[in-house]
């Protein structure tokens, strides 16, 4: 079974070796006053390193002082763990400039953002790895629950961290187009050449 968490710091790890970076510290926080990516639920986690910081939305958030190499090695088998090393990973791949997505757009960009979405997936059988209630509601009638049946495979922070992603993907990514929603996925999503969708979120 492919773990998409547990390969992408990997790939992480491979990248920062010898660099030294990945004892440099780590601290992730709460941000209670940020405005969520609508395709995602839950507290914004920051993640924050070299002067840069960037989100992941859990409904697990940790608040903690650590380093990147904490990740290495270890199982990272509980969703709160799996989310820490998420937004880890997102804004190490800001800091060494692989994505420029960061943080949620502002509000006054949910509108156009759903709009410009809607005209990708529009008549497509959708499947939904995590919930996204924005997408569920919209296109009920299209919505499949089994990716075999879709067209495209839609994934928030929420569904990336599910340890069955990797396998989900694996089984697809030939077939069906992929696309990651949010600031959450960035990293993972550049990390292994996903599509990533987030069209107004800032860095």
């Amino acid at each position: 079974m492919m773990d998409i968490i547990i390969d992408t710091v990997k790939k992480l790890e491979s990248m920062m070796k010898d660099s030294g970076c990945e004892d440099s510290g780590i601290i992730l926080d709460i941000r209670s006053d940020t405005v969520n990516c609508q395709f995602e639920r839950g507290a914004c986690m920051t993640a924050s390193f070299g002067g840069r910081s960037a989100d992941f939305v859990t409904f697990d958030p940790i608040r903690a002082k650590t380093k990147i190499s904490f990740m290495f090695g270890t199982p990272l088998d509980t969703p709160p763990v799996r989310g820490a090393a998420a937004a880890i990973v997102n804004v190490a791949t800001g800091f060494f400039c692989l994505s420029r997505i960061l943080h949620s757009c502002p509000r006054s960009s949910h509108t156009e953002c759903r709009k410009q979405l809607e005209k990708e997936i529009y008549g497509k059988q959708i499947f939904c790895i995590g919930s996204i209630p924005a997408i569920e509601t919209a296109f009920r009638s299209t919505i499949v629950i089994n990716p075999q049946d879709a067209d495209v495979i839609l994934m928030n922070g929420e569904g990336i961290i599910e340890q069955e992603t990797g396998t989900t993907l694996l089984n697809y990514e030939e077939t069906k187009r992929i696309l990651c929603l949010g600031p959450s996925t960035a990293g993972i999503a550049r990390l292994n050449h996903l599509e990533h969708w987030c069209p107004f979120g800032t860095c």
